[in-house]
């Protein structure tokens, strides 16, 4: 690859430019003792480009770190399965997992309550609070954390190292400052998710099946399953829409949890093995509040779908399926081409789900029509991250993937985009089925749908609008805004790109 990676790659709209680049060393090198201090690196404000970093060699990093820690931008953007990891600690289980991602701002749900906000204090001036729990040691906040938060300008970057989360705020003024941060004695996350609004609550989950929950203006936290003897790893985890408690957990035996932060006990309900989507009978005053076994493989990723009543959920079994969760009801399964699927992502308007996978392709499926529409080629490895843009819903729909040949791949989808195959397979070979491992769950209301495989030569094609090598390490994290897109590596480099300015404009 080449030394000098590009600053800049252009769509028919005009040219997105690389206008910050920081990596998490950049970052942790600011958290201790100076809280509040601004980052050092380059200038995290989107008025001018940059130039982009050389690729930094093994040797140079410094010996304070070595492989693998997972890294989350704005809200749920959670950067690299190799990014740099403190000395001394083991990272169980964190190389090769999905990485999943979310960007937002601060986006205040009334005036009162953010006007409480400000002139709140956490704890203290910058201060520094030891925990007498096993889990955490120690809670960090900043004293301008609640003035971050109701200012709309904010962007929010949370990360992780083995051992830790941390909170940053940035601004188009302010390269950016440290607002909190939490330690961990032991565990370290690998997956969060954060509700926004006048406050924060993120929700993470760690590699021996611990579920926490956190609010970084109080300071407070609690672990929802301790001590409970479920230790499968969480591997993704996703606030449900409009709801201030609620979330759903995808762990790594297969099961699907909906979870409620406000209730303490958590006992495992027993699950009968007869069916491959099944719901268990939990308990009206525990944890979990939903438990469904969804397959026999780890769970990649789940999306909710706009209209907040469905959710898309992928597995390493190979498997896109598509769950009434108000109803707790399978509606349909879709197979990949081949392999495991990694990520997914639902169209503003809900017409479509892309889906990325380790047989390297893009498969896009009409969520109405319950058929696969194309197959995206482009990448050469594995597919880590899918987003739709949500500028682009219509005539044509636009998405972004990102994976590990360390291309961000840009897709326009559209009639006239569609490369339609010479060979078409009848209309019985590629028709659902009902039969097959996905057996009814006592209670649903009608059979799930599951649908064939579709030969290759019976999809459309679809070629990429844009294809460049952006870092020099495999990438695992994209998040699209209305002005700005981020990626990230595995070696934890941060790239923040301006949107053309037709967009802006």
């Amino acid at each position: 690859m080449s030394s000098v990676l590009c600053a800049h790659f252009d769509t028919p709209e005009g040219r997105w430019t690389l206008v910050s680049e920081f990596t998490t060393e950049d970052a942790a090198n600011q958290f201790v003792p100076h809280i509040g201090q601004r980052l050092g690196g380059d200038d995290l404000s989107v008025g001018a480009s940059v130039e982009p970093r050389p690729p930094t060699p093994p040797s140079s990093v410094s010996a304070k770190f070595n492989a693998s820690s997972t890294l989350m931008v704005s809200g749920g953007l959670m950067f690299g399965d190799s990014a740099p990891v403190a000395s001394g600690v083991k990272a169980h289980g964190l190389a090769n997992r999905p990485t999943h991602v979310m960007m937002f701002q601060a986006e205040p749900e009334s005036q009162s309550e953010p006007e409480a906000l400000a002139k709140s204090k956490p704890h203290g001036k910058g201060l520094v609070t030891k925990s007498t729990s096993s889990f955490v040691a120690r809670i960090i906040t900043n004293e301008n954390l609640a003035r971050w938060i109701v200012d709309s300008r904010t962007t929010y970057i949370l990360f992780n190292a083995p051992k830790c989360f941390n909170v940053v705020g940035m601004q188009p003024d302010n390269r950016g400052e440290t607002l909190a941060r939490l330690d961990m004695s032991l565990a370290s996350p690998t997956c969060y998710d954060v509700n926004s609004g006048a406050r924060l609550d993120v929700v993470m989950g760690f590699v021996r099946g611990n579920i926490v929950w956190y609010e970084p203006v109080s300071g407070k936290y609690a672990r929802l399953n301790k001590n409970s003897g479920y230790v499968p790893s969480v591997m993704c985890v996703r606030w449900l829409p409009s709801s201030s408690t609620l979330f759903m957990v995808g762990m790594a035996d297969g099961a699907v949890m909906v979870m409620d932060r406000t209730k303490d006990e958590f006992v495992v309900p027993p699950m009968p093995h007869s069916h491959v989507f099944a719901c268990a009978e939990t308990r009206p005053k525990t944890n979990p509040v939903s438990y469904w076994r969804v397959s026999n493989k780890p769970i990649t990723s789940i999306e909710f779908s706009p209209d907040a009543r469905h959710v898309a959920v992928t597995s390493e079994d190979g498997s896109l399926r598509i769950i009434d969760y108000m109803e707790e009801s399978l509606c349909d399964v879709y197979e990949s081409y081949f392999g495991g699927l990694t990520c997914c992502a639902w169209s503003k308007d809900q017409k479509y789900v892309v889906t990325g996978g380790k047989d390297d392709l893009i498969t896009v499926w009409s969520y109405y029509d319950k058929t696969v529409v194309a197959r995206g080629q482009g990448h050469k490895s594995w597919v880590r991250n899918v987003a739709f843009d949500s500028m682009h819903c219509g005539a044509t729909y636009r998405f972004f993937s990102v994976g590990d040949d360390a291309r961000l791949l840009v897709w326009d989808l559209s009639l006239s985009a569609l490369h339609r195959p010479r060979v078409h397979t009848s209309r019985v070979a590629a028709s659902p089925t009902n039969t097959g491992t996905h057996s009814r769950v006592p209670g649903q209301s009608r059979e799930p749908t599951v649908h064939a495989r579709m030969p290759k030569g019976s999809v459309a094609v679809l070629q990429p609008l844009v294809a460049e090598a952006i870092h020099d390490a495999p990438l695992c994290s994209l998040s699209l805004s209305q002005d700005l897109l981020v990626t990230a590596c595995r070696k934890g480099v941060i790239k923040v790109w301006k949107r053309p300015t037709p967009y802006l404009s």
